[in-house]
């Protein structure tokens, strides 16, 4: 715990995945079993990186576009393990173990919202066997998705063999439904919340992917306000329901 001021060294690692030989080219076409080869290297080295001293949490994310600040172009990902539980997360990690608690142990946070959004269904973006994926009530973004698979697993390296697979299909889809949108590349992060190591998170942090992209329209990005960038409170007008139903209609166009 050093003082206020004092510098020290590092912690923690940073791994860059590429996910092609190809220098050209984007993850929604990579092709099912290649999608599947980065889902297992990125839960290989989630569960690897989980296990070093002092790595409390390990985050796999992807950036894609100029507009997100990428100045590296081949298709890649990056993946950090940090000394510390980062300040969302942890926000994340309490609210989650809460809702638990409050439910004694019988369900998960985002197990209840998934819950509330299949009924309702206005906001879903699709439905499969394993997973499902919607467009959040509350997003922040003019384009944001969260796919969350059926099973409380913690992190990437919890799935089976069977969501794996099914993750390799959907993942790309939601993907190539946001370039669809449009007609042209649309920038985005693509990153997968996992559980913090710490083990009173294990249970209550079920991993899911949070989709998110800053364009609004062809040709305008969406820049943080005053009120957005300084005090955190967003303004989006985008109705949740309204992006959701363009992402269901450019199904299969992606």
């Amino acid at each position: 715990s050093p003082g206020w001021g004092t510098a020290a060294p590092a912690g923690g690692r940073c791994e860059v995945v590429a996910f092609t030989s190809s220098h050209t080219g984007s993850f929604a076409g990579l092709g099912q079993r290649r999608v599947r080869t980065v889902i297992d290297a990125l839960a290989q080295r989630t569960e690897a990186l989980s296990a070093l001293p002092g790595v409390r949490q390990v985050f796999c994310y992807e950036n894609r576009g100029p507009e997100i600040g990428v100045t590296l172009h081949h298709p890649h990902g990056q993946i950090y393990a940090y000394p510390y539980i980062t300040p969302r997360a942890a926000v994340m990690a309490a609210a989650a173990r809460r809702h638990y608690d409050d439910t004694a142990g019988r369900q998960t946070l985002i197990a209840s919202v998934l819950g509330r959004e299949r009924s309702d269904g206005a906001r879903m973006v699709l439905e499969a066997e394993r997973f499902s994926a919607y467009v959040p009530f509350a997003a922040r973004w003019p384009l944001e998705i969260h796919l969350v698979p059926h099973r409380q697993v913690p992190d990437l390296a919890g799935l089976d063999g069977a969501e794996r697979e099914e993750l390799a299909v959907l993942y790309p889809e939601l993907l190539g439904r946001l370039d669809a949108l449009y007609g042209s590349p649309t920038p985005y992060i693509a990153a997968w919340h996992q559980a913090p190591v710490d083990a009173r998170y294990r249970p209550a942090g079920p991993l899911h992917l949070q989709i998110t992209s800053p364009r609004r329209a062809a040709d305008k990005p969406k820049y943080l306000a005053g009120s957005e960038a300084a005090m955190g409170a967003f303004i989006n007008d985008t109705a949740p329901e309204q992006a959701a139903a363009r992402l269901r209609e450019v199904a299969g166009r992606g």
